[in-house]
């Protein structure tokens, strides 16, 4: 009777993990596979990077960040979220010029069409995204052909 119940315990044991496992594995599959692509820009990397150098920005936020969020919009505004401990001291003007300046480098970036405008927020606080918000027209800041 022992070495019968003993097998009986392992049986169950084995049975109970074998359905956490598939049950982990089920989850881990649907999720890995429904989840959206990024939106995902070399040139924007290397823009940002350029830009964390020239104002001394310790961490850069972009949004949108995920392909589905623009997928059926017409127009959608290119938000960045630019976190640096300068800008608590910072009067409006010199953020206006800075804003522009960098307003001109984002129209390097090879963007989807859809974006139409540029917002920046200048936030004192690290992911605190209140600050200033100063914004520009895309089609404002292309270069004019002649």
């Amino acid at each position: 009777m022992n070495k019968t119940l003993k097998w009986f315990l392992i049986g169950i044991s084995g049975a109970i993990l074998l359905y956490f496992a598939a049950s982990f594995v089920a989850v881990f599959m649907l999720t890995y596979f429904s989840s959206s692509k990024r939106i995902e820009n070399k040139s924007e990397e290397k823009i940002f990077e350029k830009i964390k150098r020239e104002y001394h920005i310790e961490e850069i936020e972009r949004n949108p960040k995920y392909e589905r969020e623009i997928k059926d919009k017409d127009t959608v505004t290119y938000t960045l979220y630019l976190y640096s401990k300068d800008f608590c001291n910072l009067k409006t003007d010199s953020l206006t010029k800075n804003s522009l300046k960098i307003a001109k480098e984002l129209n390097s970036i090879n963007l989807d069409p859809k974006f139409y405008q540029y917002r920046l927020v200048f936030c004192c606080k690290l992911y605190n995204p209140n600050g200033t918000v100063i914004q520009y027209l895309r089609k404002d800041l292309m270069p004019k052909k002649m």
